[in-house]
């Protein structure tokens, strides 16, 4: 429940706020993508949509959030939605195995400043990439960190 309060909460601020954004760091792992017939399906689970999904085991070490969504047992990525040529047979037409790919795991951080109230909220997005025979996966989980004063904020973002 609190998840979805935070989501309206930065929707809210989104549409009131200024907003400002920072890379915060940018790093490649390497990892092992497992594919086979139990680690790839198309789920709408936590998205709206049907979307090619892979577990991703070494987010468990090679990524700082939790990118589980609810019910599932291994972090995952997407690709996407699933299409007649996005889904699992499409990837597994290569053969069942383990790959090495680049995992790019990026941190942002983003402040929404309200200037009425004189009040920022911080957020910490973590935004992770891969390929994977072909095909983009990506995935994305953020984290609060906290309200401070929005001059605090504009110094923070200040070059």
């Amino acid at each position: 429940m609190k998840f979805i309060v935070f989501i309206i909460s930065a929707v809210t601020l989104n549409a009131h706020a200024l907003e400002l954004t920072r890379e915060i760091s940018k790093q490649t792992n390497q990892i092992v993508v497992r594919v086979a017939h139990d680690s790839v399906r198309c789920d709408a689970r936590g998205y709206g949509s049907s979307e090619l999904k892979i577990d991703v085991k070494d987010l468990d070490w090679a990524a700082s959030f939790n990118h589980r969504t609810f019910g599932e047992g291994q972090p995952c990525m997407t690709s996407g939605r699933c299409s007649p040529t996005s889904n699992p047979d499409t990837l597994l037409s290569q053969g069942e195995g383990d790959e090495t790919v680049d995992l790019e795991v990026t941190h942002t951080e983003k402040a929404f400043i309200d200037e009425t109230h004189n009040t920022c909220t911080r957020i910490l997005q973590e935004d992770l990439k891969m390929t994977l025979r072909g095909k983009i996966f990506t995935h994305t989980r953020s984290g609060n960190l906290g309200e401070t004063t929005a001059k605090a904020c504009m110094a923070l973002f200040k070059k």
